[in-house]
């Protein structure tokens, strides 16, 4: 019996000490009663100030307009969306333009920016079963084909705390990979010239592309992309 009371009160007591985050850079704080706790008599804030000052967690900072895909294909459109990449949470502005976390687990989102650009995210538990991604999250499509290409972004997060600053600076850094999705198997790819040795079976075709063919004034997602689809292009004209 004193066994059951007691782990209640550590339950209660960890609530109860559970630190608050407050984001100075997203809102105004006002420092209330509930921000303190007494320890033998000894006050101390139980809140930790942050603020970031480089970086986002989200794909995007501004709220883009989506389609939405559940995991039982409903469809859900015209939703203003931001992906935060940090915690692969997916953020809405629901009617009264208030901003609310998904909790129904999502399969595909299609942002749209303000100059009609789309950009198709697809979650890691939407590829199928005998496909295992590196890791858990939203992942860019960029092309599908015999071989696929994706994007990634890895989000990295580093804190600071200024001297005689009671507020935690945050900066986030981010890094984007792409991954060739080839015989139901992901491959990391750190260089578009890495691209032949993956998709072995037509390593000296792919060369001879890059040789000759690839825009080094295009964007780096360009290149990739028709470095990939000139491959799917290859095993077509075979059949």
């Amino acid at each position: 019996m004193r066994f059951s009371i007691l782990c209640c009160c550590l339950v209660l007591f960890h609530t109860g000490m559970a630190q608050q985050v407050v984001d100075v850079s997203k809102q105004d704080v006002q420092v209330g009663s509930n921000m303190f706790f007494a320890v033998g008599g000894e006050p101390f804030v139980n809140v930790k100030f942050v603020n970031l000052v480089e970086g986002t967690p989200y794909f995007k900072e501004d709220w883009l307009k989506a389609v939405v895909v559940d995991k039982a294909d409903h469809q859900y459109k015209d939703v203003s969306i931001k992906i935060d990449l940090v915690d692969n949470n997916v953020h809405y502005l629901n009617q009264q333009q208030k901003e609310i976390v998904v909790s129904t687990p999502l399969k595909e989102i299609v942002l749209t920016n303000a100059t009609g650009d789309n950009f198709r995210f697809i979650h890691s538990s939407s590829f199928e079963k005998n496909i295992k991604a590196p890791k858990e999250g939203w992942y860019l499509w960029l092309c599908t084909g015999q071989a696929s290409l994706y994007k990634t972004f890895v989000k990295t997060l580093f804190e600071t705390k200024p001297y005689g600053s009671a507020t935690t600076e945050q900066r986030i850094h981010t890094t984007e990979k792409y991954q060739v999705l080839y015989n139901n198997a992901f491959f990391d790819v750190k260089k578009i010239k890495d691209v032949p040795s993956i998709l072995s079976n037509k390593k000296n075709e792919l060369e001879a592309f890059l040789k000759t063919k690839d825009d080094a004034k295009a964007s780096m997602d360009d290149r990739f992309v028709k470095l990939v689809e000139y491959y799917n292009s290859l095993l077509k004209e075979q059949k």
